[in-house]
C-alpha cells in the first residue's frame, strides 16, 4: 500500500507494508513508523514540522471559554482528541485511548475552530487539515523551546466586529500570484483578512496563527495575556523579529491550515460564514488549542526540526522515524 502525505505539504510518498490490523511492518513503537525520508535544511532559514489531525466530532462546547457549561458556545468542529467537551481539562485529555492525529496517542492535543457554513447554510467539511508547528519567520530558530505541558491558547477573536489583523487570521485564493518578495517563495503571504471571492474550482486557504511568545509563568489566562506575538521580521530575512521582554520564551508557531475548494454547490467563498457570525465575511475566525503532546515527542520536533532549521515535512521526527500517518492512500 502506498502511504503519502498531502501534495500541498510537499511530502513525498513512500511504500510500506501495512497489515490488516493497520500496523506498519517494522514499526519502532506505538504511534511511530520507520521512514526513509530525509529531513533537510530549509532555504529560508526557518524550521518546519506539520501533522494531520482529522475531524473527530462537533458540538456546541468550549472547554476554555465556557468550562463546565455544555451547549453554551457556538457550533465548533474538533480535531484529534475525540473526548473533548465542555468538561475537558488537561488531565482528561490524557485519558484518550485513541486520536484522529498522526501518531495516535502521542498527540492527544485538542484542536477546535468554529464550524464554517456555505451559501446554503450547509456545514463545509474541513477535510484533511494540516496543523503546523514551525519556527515561524520572525523569531530565530535557535530560540524555540518546547511548549510547556498544560499550556492552553486561543488565537483570534470570536467576538470581533471588524476584520482581524492579517497576521492572525489569513485568507487567500490558491490561484493568486504574488510578485512581492516573501520569506519563502513557496509561501506567499498575500493574504487578506476577510473571505475573498475565489473563482469556482479554485481553493480557499484559511490559516489561523497562534501567538508564540509565552510569559514563562501562566499556562492559561482567560484574556490570553500569558501569550504574545513577536515583533515581525522584514521579508525576505528570517529571524530578525523577537519576543517581547514581557513574554520572553519562544515556542513553536502553531497554525491551523485548511484548503477548501470553491464549488457551484457551495456558492461563492465570500458568501460563507463561520458559526460565530451572522453575516458572511470570516471576521470572527478563531481557534483553540490545548497541549496534549507526549513531551518526548515534542522535544524531538523542537530539537531535530525547529532549532536546527530543518524541513521535517509531515510527521518526520528527524531520527529515522515519523508519526504513524492517519491518512493512508
Amino acid at each position: 500500500m502506498l502511504i503519502c502525505s498531502l501534495a500541498w505539504a510537499t511530502a513525498a510518498c513512500e511504500n510500506r507494508s501495512v497489515h490488516s490490523d493497520g500496523k506498519t511492518s517494522g514499526a519502532p513503537g506505538d504511534g511511530l513508523v520507520y521512514s526513509a525520508e530525509k529531513v533537510g535544511d530549509r532555504e529560508d532559514g526557518s524550521g518546519a514540522f506539520r501533522t494531520h489531525c482529522l475531524e473527530s466530532h462537533e458540538n456546541f462546547d468550549d472547554p476554555l471559554v465556557f468550562p463546565g457549561q455544555p451547549g453554551a458556545s457556538h457550533h465548533h468542529v474538533f480535531f484529534g482528541n475525540p473526548n473533548v467537551d465542555a468538561y475537558t481539562t488537561i488531565g482528561s485529555l490524557f485519558e484518550a485511548t485513541e486520536t484522529t492525529c498522526d501518531g495516535g496517542t502521542l498527540n492527544r492535543s485538542a484542536y477546535w475552530i468554529p464550524a464554517l457554513y456555505d451559501a446554503n447554510e450547509k456545514r463545509i467539511d474541513y477535510g484533511e487539515p494540516l496543523f503546523y508547528y514551525k519556527t515561524g519567520y520572525h523569531v530565530a530558530a535557535a530560540a524555540i523551546q518546547p511548549p510547556p505541558e498544560n499550556l492552553r491558547i486561543i488565537a483570534g477573536n470570536a467576538h470581533a466586529t471588524t476584520s482581524q489583523d492579517v497576521s492572525v487570521v489569513k485568507f487567500r485564493c490558491g490561484s493568486w500570484v504574488s510578485e512581492k518578495d516573501w520569506f519563502d517563495p513557496g509561501d506567499p503571504l498575500d493574504h487578506v483578512s476577510i473571505l475573498p471571492d475565489c473563482p469556482k474550482d479554485d481553493f480557499l486557504e484559511i490559516r489561523i496563527v497562534f501567538p508564540q511568545c509565552w510569559d514563562g509563568k501562566n499556562l492559561y489566562l482567560p484574556d490570553q495575556s500569558h501569550m504574545a506575538y513577536p515583533s515581525e521580521a522584514t521579508p525576505p530575512v528570517v529571524g530578525t523579529g523577537a519576543c517581547p521582554q514581557t513574554h520572553p520564551i519562544a515556542i513553536p508557531e502553531i497554525s491551523y491550515n485548511f484548503r477548501l475548494y470553491v464549488t457551484e454547490d457551495r456558492g461563492p467563498s465570500n458568501s460563507w460564514r463561520f458559526a460565530c457570525e451572522t453575516n458572511p465575511g470570516g471576521i470572527c475566525a478563531h481557534a483553540d488549542w490545548m497541549n496534549g503532546w507526549d513531551p518526548k515527542t515534542m522535544e524531538k520536533i523542537v530539537e531535530n526540526c525547529l532549532r536546527p532549521a530543518r524541513e521535517c515535512l509531515v510527521g518526520l521526527l528527524g531520527d529515522g522515524t515519523r508519526l504513524d500517518p492517519v491518512i493512508t492512500d
